[in-house]
């Protein structure tokens, strides 16, 4: 992979509640505003889905544009793919712009903007989020549709901003390139299906491996998803070591996420007080 010139845009996407077992420090708009702080460079356009007045005024109040909907997960991440689609073709998203998809149960710590860049100038996906998941012998193994994670051989590269891994799946917070996304938009929308699709069941074992026995129910697929991707279509997604970012239900390890909330929200204050 080549460095990349294009600007980073941003889709955001909020609902109401944030996380499900996250901290009370943990809550919609600490994470936005810590969200603001660590991508001062970025475009950000904000889906809010199923939202309350709170999730409005938090938009309101750091004037960032966004449109309101109650779509549910998967209907508002297919917004999100119509929002890129429609964008590069008007010729405001360019080819080369970074497409980061962010949810709005995460932390962002310091230098996460520039190790974005960093990741993809490496890989055809990024994520800044150090999974727990990927640690069987510290967090106890995990299964995903018969990829034991015990198994996964990761690659190691040194970047500008640190070390990185490759990996075989993510959550819904990633980055990739505006034509990537396009290129791959047909598994992206069939693993976050709206509705259900039962005459498209995988056919035998190996497709449900990397497609997930309930691949074809409505809902948001992110392991089939990152599965396909990596696994057959040969895509590379990496993850920064340590994370940059961290979900608020299960944090990325080694890194003081409270402080990292805390400074950003501090910073925020002095820079709206000024």
């Amino acid at each position: 992979m080549s460095n990349h010139s294009g600007k980073i845009r941003v889709l955001y996407r909020m609902n109401s509640r944030c996380g499900r077992i996250s901290p009370k420090w943990f809550t919609n708009r600490s994470c936005f505003l810590n969200f603001k702080e660590n991508f001062p460079n970025a475009d950000i356009y904000a889906v809010l889905d199923n939202a309350d007045e709170s999730c409005i005024q938090i938009m309101e109040d750091t004037g960032t544009p966004y449109e309101s909907n109650s779509l549910g997960n998967p209907g508002a991440y297919n917004r999100l793919l119509d929002i890129v689609t429609e964008r590069v073709s008007s010729g405001e998203y360019g080819i080369d712009d970074i497409i980061y998809f962010v949810e709005n149960d995460y932390c962002h710590r310091r230098g996460a903007e520039f190790a974005l860049l960093d990741g993809i100038s490496l890989s055809d996906y990024v994520t800044l989020y150090d999974h727990p998941d990927k640690y069987p012998d510290v967090y106890g193994e995990q299964n995903h549709m018969g990829v034991l994670y015990s198994d996964i051989r990761s690659k190691i590269w040194l970047g500008r901003t640190g070390h990185w891994r490759s990996t075989t799946s993510t959550c819904m917070t990633f980055a990739t390139t505006a034509g990537t996304l396009l290129d791959d938009m047909d598994i992206h929308r069939k693993y976050t299906r709206i509705e259900d699709s039962p005459t498209e069941k995988p056919r035998n074992e190996i497709e449900e491996t990397y497609e997930g026995p309930g691949s074809w129910k409505a809902g948001m697929h992110d392991c089939p998803i990152f599965h396909k991707l990596t696994l057959v279509r040969n895509r590379s997604l990496i993850s920064s070591v340590p994370g940059y970012s961290t979900h608020g239900d299960w944090f990325s390890p080694y890194v003081n996420w409270e402080e990292e909330m805390r400074v950003s929200i501090n910073n925020e204050r002095v820079t709206t007080n000024a």
